[in-house]
């Protein structure tokens, strides 16, 4: 399983905010927009080897959906 604490982090720098939650939606973030969302997208599949669909990722609304992708323990 990977770090909790470490995807979170990598999460809140890509969302430019200091601090986030598995609750978090991360499509509400103040200045949400496409850049986020790719980089996001590519963080799952680059640092932690997730292959998803864009139509799957898409699907995902919270922080805890990403991680659960992703192998996270939460």
């Amino acid at each position: 399983m990977l770090d909790r604490d470490d995807f979170l982090g990598r999460v809140a720098d890509i969302l430019e905010v200091p601090d986030v939650t598995p609750e978090l939606e991360f499509r509400t973030v103040p200045g949400w927009g496409s850049m986020m969302g790719f980089a996001l997208y590519i963080m799952l599949e680059d640092e932690y080897g997730v292959k998803i669909t864009p139509e799957r990722f898409r699907g995902l609304k919270t922080l805890a959906d990403l991680m659960s992708e992703a192998g996270c323990i939460q």
